[in-house]
């Protein structure tokens, strides 16, 4: 096991970002949504962050060791889970995440290839989809293959 793994396997939903990765950020100095919003969910136990929590954090490369498996486990149920704006939205954020990640946590991108790639392209529903889902897909069949 990794060491990524092993620092992954000591933590529970219970716990906040903060707490993980032992950075705590200051108050924020730019008044914008998503800056408060990525200050706040820093400081949300990980079982208790929402989609869009989720979406957001992956979104902007915020404590992806502990957040992308989250996000995999909830896209394995529904590939096309939607966050605050389209269907899809989830996996489309997955699109952001830099292939260095995928490149050090090899079990992920064995679960994105098998699990949700597979689920995404089997469901039906991708013709259907918004554009960036339909970019997002093929974006990441490109990263998982």
């Amino acid at each position: 096991m990794g060491r990524s793994a092993k620092r992954r396997s000591k933590t529970t939903g219970e716990h906040t970002l903060e707490e993980i990765d032992g950075e705590r950020w200051s108050e924020p100095t730019l008044d914008s949504y998503v800056v408060r919003a990525c200050h706040a969910l820093r400081r949300k136990p990980l079982n208790t962050l929402t989609d869009e929590e989720l979406r957001l954090a992956v979104g902007q490369g915020i404590g992806l060791e502990w957040l992308v498996p989250r996000m995999l486990q909830r896209l394995a149920e529904d590939p096309f889970r939607p966050g605050d704006f389209f269907e899809g939205d989830l996996l489309a954020s997955l699109a952001h995440v830099p292939a260095s990640y995928w490149l050090e946590h090899p079990a992920e991108k064995t679960a994105l290839a098998t699990k949700i790639m597979t689920a995404a392209i089997a469901d039906g529903r991708l013709p259907d989809m918004p554009k960036e889902t339909q970019q997002a897909v093929a974006d990441l069949r490109a990263v998982s293959g």
